[in-house]
């Protein structure tokens, strides 16, 4: 299926949403019932979007209307190119300064994303940031949604299609590594080196099995033959929490080295020392899809971002 380039002049934006009501409905009937048209109208609306990009997007059967391998890949096009007309929308009704959605890892938000909104703070960029913490996953998938500007934080590139990595660029910025911590009352806290053994047979708080910070602990517990300890507390993307039952609790837990701020935590937390537990480290990128990278509001954080993890060093990590 080929049509001329120049049949994407005539496309509207309902023609682009068309792909999302179609992936959330799975039936142009009911497509036509949410946009008050008839089921021949809405046809109509799909072939015109299909001539225009030369590709099949929706597979229709009796069964239902269902996104192709394509359309897919469209749908998130569409739908950061939506997100850019909304915020246009949204900027130009108002003389508020622009909004930049961010999506981080918790980690991010102790000391890397302040030090970057310090720095714009000193520049008066007149920006103002919509900051929003969750899983990598959950994320990326709100990125690639066009729910989110931009992502600053850990990125599985593994488990991500080449088709979908191809939508984004991104800027690695900084590293940080897991460590092993307790609470500075706790039995092994004045010893000078534990062992992957010792501290299996000790209760602990871990992050939930959906984020990458648990599936890194589970291996590195594997490759020292050692079963992974099963924790008596499991925290969902949140290492503040994670901290505070170390500290009250006497568990042992995982965290980012990042997090370790002396401020809420004062001087009762200890890192100990885990020479056979080798973690891998955990890379920082700042993360946006093409669509959006060029819009000023989103470049500045980049580079308010980099010169941070240029000047910060250990500091942020």
């Amino acid at each position: 299926m080929s049509g001329p380039s120049s049949h994407l002049d005539h496309l509207r934006l309902r023609q682009l949403r068309l792909l999302d009501l179609i992936d959330r409905h799975r039936s142009l009937r009911a497509v036509g019932e949410a946009l008050n048209l008839t089921q021949p109208a809405v046809s109509q609306m799909l072939k015109d979007l299909e001539f225009a990009f030369g590709a099949a997007l929706v597979d229709r059967s009796v069964r239902g209307a269902v996104l192709t391998p394509l359309g897919r890949v469209a749908l998130q096009r569409a739908r950061a190119g939506l997100a850019i007309f909304d915020n246009l929308a949204a900027d130009l009704g108002t003389e508020s300064p622009a909004v930049v959605r961010v999506g981080s890892n918790p980690a991010s938000l102790f000391k890397l994303m302040p030090a970057a909104l310090r720095q714009l703070e000193a520049q008066r960029a007149g920006i103002r940031f919509l900051l929003q913490a969750g899983t990598v996953g959950n994320m990326m998938s709100r990125l690639l949604d066009g729910d989110l500007d931009c992502y600053v934080g850990r990125v599985d590139w593994t488990a991500m299609p080449v088709p979908t990595a191809d939508l984004l660029v991104y800027e690695p910025l900084t590293e940080t590594g897991l460590v092993v911590v307790c609470s500075a009352d706790h039995p092994l806290a004045g010893r000078a080196e534990v062992s992957a053994a010792e501290l299996a047979q000790w209760p602990w708080a871990l992050p939930s099995e959906d984020t990458n910070n648990r599936r890194s602990i589970e291996v590195a517990f594997r490759n020292c033959g050692v079963p992974a300890p099963l924790p008596v507390v499991e925290v969902s993307a949140d290492p503040t929490s994670l901290l505070m039952l170390a500290q009250e609790v006497d568990l042992l837990t995982f965290v980012p080295r990042a997090v370790l701020n002396p401020q809420p935590v004062g001087k009762r937390i200890v890192t100990l020392s885990t020479p056979d537990l080798s973690l891998p480290p955990i890379r920082i990128c700042f993360v946006t899809l093409r669509e959006i990278g060029s819009l000023p509001s989103v470049q500045r954080l980049r580079d308010a971002l980099l010169q941070v993890c240029r000047q910060g060093g250990d500091a942020i990590a």
